[in-house]
């Protein structure tokens, strides 16, 4: 304790002694090295402000770490129409020999967007405040058939000709099929791609972006 109040009173006696030499000085002197202070605050000031960053680039904002994430669902009702029968040397039907089942199921196809693949630049300019995005479209995630929504429309089996397992589920494939195609053709990845947009401008708004213009560039 005594040695910090004996520090401190004699950092204050050079401070003193200081000041008293400065005191003497001539007067042009004491103006000369006002001048000289003045430049030196002004100098390092300039370099404080010669350092301006308008342009920001951000890759940790969570977006990597969505992965592939589901942006639109079709739901549709495929009929598939499976028909056996037997013929006489590709000639014609043998009558009696026809097998034919017409049934239909609920299917799922899911949309998505590999949101790790996504890219974007942040302009900090604060007369073109914008983000460049560049992400993938949307495409078929998945399709699944719903087991419990079977209906069966026409069941009839002939003893000379019967659909068997292959023949069923070949069937099955094709009803998958047509409904990837009905989905797409009714505009699902078109959709996929616009909410993943929708997605991506909450994500910046909640991250502080509001004002931020976004554009977007398909890779």
């Amino acid at each position: 304790m005594e040695n910090e109040v004996k520090n401190e009173n004699d950092k204050k006696s050079r401070i003193k002694n200081i000041w008293k030499s400065i005191k003497k000085l001539p007067s042009a002197i004491k103006i000369v090295l006002v001048i000289l202070i003045i430049a030196l605050i002004f100098y390092i000031g300039g370099i404080w402000k010669s350092v301006i960053t308008n342009q920001t680039k951000t890759t940790k904002l969570g977006l990597e770490n969505v992965g592939e994430l589901v942006t639109q669902t079709a739901y549709l009702t495929i009929v598939q129409d499976t028909e056996e029968h037997r013929e006489f040397f590709d000639l014609f039907e043998i009558p009696f020999t026809q097998s034919r089942q017409i049934f239909s199921y609920d299917i799922q196809v899911d949309a998505s967007v590999d949101f790790s693949k996504i890219t974007y630049e942040i302009d900090g300019n604060k007369d073109n405040q914008k983000i460049k995005v560049k992400l993938p479209h949307a495409k078929i995630y998945k399709s699944s058939i719903d087991n419990e929504s079977l209906k069966i429309y026409l069941d009839e089996e002939s003893l000379f000709s019967r659909i068997d397992l292959a023949e069923h589920n070949e069937a099955m494939k094709q009803l998958t099929e047509q409904g990837i195609k009905d989905a797409e053709a009714n505009g699902l990845l078109k959709a996929g791609d616009e909410n993943a947009k929708k997605l991506i401008e909450t994500f910046f708004k909640s991250n502080g972006y509001e004002d931020y213009q976004i554009e977007y560039e398909y890779i």
